[in-house]
């Protein structure tokens, strides 16, 4: 139970945070911010919400096999977090940035690793631990 627990941790990691980080003033809702923009935000926060649920139905629901539940978890799991890394290794082709530079939109930081590459590192760690105990 330890193993699919820590998946758990991760997938809610992606699936809660960003609703309560992203769906606000300093961002869905930030004026300074296109319209198209908060759109294609609001967007993939559901997205990813979404999959974060789906995971967490096939890791404890019972109603599909325990292997495969674990499996399209993980699947899923990656298919929240592999975009979040590619677009921030991505970002200076086109230029896009993970922290803000003006002062009051939002910027959470740990030292100088920006808060959004510390909760998805910790959530794709404890996925991966968690999978592996699996194996």
């Amino acid at each position: 139970e330890w193993a699919r627990i820590l998946m758990s941790i991760g997938i809610l990691q992606f699936t809660v945070i960003p609703l309560f980080a992203d769906l606000n003033r300093s961002h869905a809702a930030n004026p300074a911010w296109p319209g198209h923009a908060r759109n294609h935000l609001v967007t993939q926060v559901l997205t990813t919400s979404s999959l974060g649920v789906l995971a967490l139905f096939f890791l404890w629901s019972g109603r599909v096999d325990r292997e495969l539940g674990v499996c399209l978890a993980m699947m899923m799991a990656v298919a929240a977090l592999i975009p979040f890394f590619a677009s921030a290794l991505a970002s200076p082709l086109f230029g896009g940035q993970l922290m803000p530079v003006r002062v009051g939109l939002g910027r959470i930081s740990f030292g100088r690793i920006e808060g959004n590459v510390v909760n998805f590192g910790a959530a794709a760690i404890f996925i991966v631990l968690g999978r592996l105990l699996l194996l």
